[in-house]
């Protein structure tokens, strides 16, 4: 039987199956409720027990006691006296009640789903029927009583989470209200208009109160050492001091061995980017850590032995925020510049602009650290609002200022280096620099305009008299460079060790890909995107570092990444990341489900069935994209989005489909036609207008086609539709062998048909079914023309009969005798008389003759009298002069 039959029988089979397993499915499936005319003799469905819903014990009180706190939370944000930590306070509060509302609604909302499914599976109750309809059929005491309870349950039910729904709405309004107004108030505080600091009033008021702030600030150290031998006894303050010794002696050597410890080699030649990067964050945590615990230490010695009243415990905090931000700043700077080591130098910078900004950065960290002291300790002196003004003003200045010239010298030491860079003689294309330094000098293009801009604002502010913005904007420049100068060593630092980590000669790579079965490149890119995600949350987590003194709290950032996760409302819609996270990880193992099975089919069960290449294909093909649309389907009902909502889309797409898309479709749809029809399948060779090739694979859009040069030719799905295709394999394989003969006329034409046919049957791929044949075809010009006609099993292997044909072919004509002619052709001359005349001339003129005698002369031309010449016809012509 031929194997196009045995497929289409296949397909009627398969079909066949699939009808009778829906028929069993459907038999085995229980009936649908409904109301005949004999529902009154049957029994009524029962529905299923109603179980007890788990709930807490007694919800109501719950709701009762959260509405009142959160009542008594809204009432207290009202009152105007409430400090910041207050705000913070009432804000914990109102979450902490939200959260418990949830909690209760994720505890109730089973329990409203199941009761809703049970009225559904119950029906509707009966309606009273109208004027001529007949009565519905009747119910059962039992279906009453359950719908009756159910009803009561999902009444109570809904009417809790409703409840718990207001006290999360009321929750949300109030902490939306109290960051509301912390930002209104750090608005206010950071807008407030005072005097401009090119007042000379304000100067002159400065100065005379700077004298009774310097001596306030004498009184509370006075006062200070006044409680040191008031409260605390000799044995304490010994204490203390040796405590205080023995920590500076302890730090000391710490310090020391831990900066030998973390000190970059200046022998070292082009150390690693990891290295770089190692070696300035421990720079960092050294420079940043010890200051701060000795500060620390002595804070909580103080308040051990109750020596630090308030006024106290808030210098010693100024001191320590101010010590701690400097430190960071100056130890960043050396990090980052390190200016006599410029071969562990991160940023792409001259040895000079490096000096330069070191120095600028020890400037500025003084200064920065300087003012944090200053002005915290101001109100703590009771110091007059004039000298708060000008000191506030002053410092801004000049961290501004500061902040000014160290942006100069980045823009001109980028300025020298792209004039180092720049070719003396302009060359097209792009520049030749690595990705890493073009994306350095990318970031520092966009920030130092940037910086400038923000500078140049908070100095037109301080002019202007808004000394508390330009404070704040000199605070945020040097709070967001440190902030930045962090995450660029972090950046570099978990990139690389992640990667490095992940390499395929490391231990955790070995054991990935020997315990685990990790490939090699799986597993670099394992480290590749763990190092992404890591980059991403470094600097999620910095721009809120940044983001908190523009009056976002952690809270509030910490709320709005658990709404961007897990789940916001955008009008309407709520669209949850959490969610589409998951219809992604579902999707992933839908299509990897697919991608097994698939392999499957292709590599054990398909090459152990009789079906051809090109039907395997087919079916691969089809069940790949059955998968893929499967998984589509999950991946959507995990979501939540029905597919009736899919289709409503599809439709409005349609329409740009129509216009922009018409021909991805089309091809689209005739890859699904190519599958299903077959004209070509995988493995066919056919002819694309002169183009002749072997099909290896039907894509989605196109199909490829591998031609006898090895080069291959894509077909868009529509052209073999809609062209004219010639198809060699589309009934079967076997393959015409056609070979033209000439031989000479003086060959006996029943010998040389058998000599054709005894070639034919010879060879071992020539079938004997439909046998070979030799047609004595016409008389040529120059030969006999014969044709010897065979077919192979193979329309692949004609090409190679044929040659094998005519070698053997040649052979035997040739013991034979038989001659296979050249072309012969027969000239015919006219007028061969006169060509002898005239070649007989030729011969005469060109014959020697005596000096100054014409050898024309020699012949009895002379007889003329010298007066001309005769023609070969005897007739005269005239003399030659």
């Amino acid at each position: 039987m031929p194997r196009h039959l045995i497929a289409r029988l296949l397909r009627l089979a398969l079909l066949a199956t699939v009808l009778a397993l829906t028929s069993l499915a459907s038999a085995l499936m229980p009936a649908p409720l409904v109301a005949s005319a004999h529902a009154q003799d049957a029994p009524a469905p029962a529905a299923p027990p109603v179980e007890e819903v788990k709930r807490p014990e007694n919800p109501q009180a719950l709701l009762n006691a959260w509405k009142v706190e959160i009542d008594q939370i809204a009432a207290g944000t009202q009152r105007e006296s409430l400090t910041d930590r207050q705000l913070t306070d009432l804000r914990a509060r109102a979450e902490q009640v939200r959260v418990k509302a949830g909690e209760l609604i994720d505890q109730l909302t089973p329990g409203v789903q199941a009761a809703e499914a049970r009225l559904k599976q119950l029906g509707p109750a009966p309606q009273k029927p109208k004027d001529g309809e007949a009565p519905p059929p009747a119910e059962s005491d039992a279906v009453k009583q359950d719908r009756a309870q159910l009803d009561k349950q999902l009444a109570e039910l809904q009417g809790f989470t409703k409840q718990a729904s207001l006290i999360q709405l009321k929750a949300d309004e109030v902490v939306k209200s109290i960051g509301d107004r912390r930002r209104d108030r750090f608005n206010r505080a950071v807008m407030e208009q005072s005097r401009s600091i090119l007042d000379p009033t304000l100067w002159l008021e400065a100065a005379a109160a700077l004298p009774g702030t310097i001596a306030a600030f004498g009184f509370l150290l006075r006062d200070w050492g006044g409680l040191f031998m008031a409260r605390g006894s000799l044995g304490a303050i010994g204490v203390l001091g040796l405590a205080i010794a023995f920590l500076a002696l302890l730090l000391r050597p710490i310090r020391r061995r831990l900066l030998l410890a973390t000190d970059r080699n200046p022998d070292a030649v082009n150390p690693s980017a990891f290295a770089k990067s190692g070696a300035a964050a421990a720079i960092v945590v050294v420079n940043t850590a010890l200051p701060l615990i000795a500060l620390m230490t002595l804070l909580v010695a103080l308040r051990a032995l109750d020596l630090n009243p308030d006024r106290i415990e808030q210098t010693l905090v100024a001191l320590m925020i101010a010590a701690a931000v400097a430190s960071a700043a100056y130890s960043l700077g050396l990090a980052i510049l390190a200016p006599t080591k410029p071969q562990w130098r991160l940023i792409g910078i001259s040895d000079t602009a490096a000096q330069q900004l070191i120095r600028i950065v020890g400037l500025l960290t003084a200064s920065f650290g300087i003012g944090i002291f200053v002005i915290r300790i101001l109100p703590v002196l009771a110091a007059p609002l004039s000298l708060v003004i000008a000191l506030s003003g002053l410092f801004a200045l000049l961290d501004i200022g500061l902040t000014m010239l160290a942006l100069r010298t980045v823009a001109a030491s980028l300025a020298a280096d792209d004039e180092a860079k720049r070719p003396e003689v302009p060359t097209p294309g792009p520049a030749s620099a690595p990705p890493a330094e073009r994306g350095h000098s990318i970031l520092w293009r966009w920030l130092v305009p940037i910086a400038w801009i923000a500078a140049i604002a908070g100095a037109v502010a301080a002019l202007v008299g808004f000394v508390a913005l330009s404070r704040f904007i000199a605070y945020q420049l040097i709070w967001a460079g440190l902030n930045i100068a962090v995450l660029y060593i972090l950046l570099v630092l978990v990139d690389e060790a992640l990667t490095a980590t992940f390499r395929r000669e490391t231990r955790v790579g070995l054991s990935l890909n020997r315990s685990m079965g990790f490939g090699v490149e799986t597993v670099e890119q394992v480290g590749v995107v763990l190092s992404g995600l890591g980059r991403l949350a470094l600097i999620g987590f910095v721009v809120a570092m940044i983001l908190l003194p523009l009056g976002f709290s952690s809270e509030d950032l910490i709320q709005d990444a658990k709404a961007a996760f897990f789940g916001f409302k955008v009008g309407g819609l709520t669209v949850s990341l959490s969610s589409i996270l998951g219809a992604v990880i579902v999707f992933m193992i839908a299509v990897a489900v697919t991608g097994g099975v698939k392999g499957w089919l292709e590599a054990r069960f398909l090459p152990r069935t009789r079906l051809d290449p090109g039907l395997k294909n087919s079916i691969l093909t089809a069940f790949g994209y059955i998968g893929y649309i499967v998984a589509g389907a999950l991946a959507f009902s995990s979501v939540g989005v029905s597919l009736e909502n899919v289709a409503i889309v599809a439709g409005a797409l349609s329409v740009g489909i129509g216009f922009g898309l018409q021909s991805i479709v089309n091809n689209f749809v005739s890859g699904l036609i190519l599958l299903a029809e077959r004209p070509i399948k995988t493995g066919d060779m056919i002819e694309i207008g002169a183009e002749r090739g072997f099909v290896r694979k039907i894509n989605v859009r196109s199909t490829e086609i591998e031609t006898f040069d090895r080069a291959s030719l894509i077909v868009p799905n529509s052209s073999l539709i809609t062209g004219t295709v010639k198809n060699w394999m589309h009934r079967d394989m076997t393959g015409r062998v056609v070979v033209n003969v000439g031989v000479a006329y003086n060959a006996e034409p029943e010998q040389v048909r058998e000599i054709l046919l005894a070639a034919a049957k010879a060879h071992r791929l020539v079938m004997i079914f439909p046998a070979p044949s030799a047609f004595f075809t016409d008389f040529g010009e120059s030969a006999l023309m014969f044709r010897l006609i065979c077919t192979v099993p193979m329309v692949t292997d004609a090409f190679t009969v044929e040659s094998d044909l005519r070698f053997d072919i040649m052979k035997r004509l040739r013991s034979h005798g038989i001659d296979i002619p050249y072309a012969q052709r027969d000239l015919h001359v006219r007028q061969l008389d006169d060509l002898r005349d005239l070649l007989a001339r030729h011969l005469a003129s060109a014959a020697p003759g005596p000096v100054g005698v014409r050898p024309a002369e020699s012949d009895g031309e002379a007889e003329a009298g010298g007066s001309g010449h005769a023609t070969p016809d005897g007739a005269p012509r005239p003399a030659q002069g």
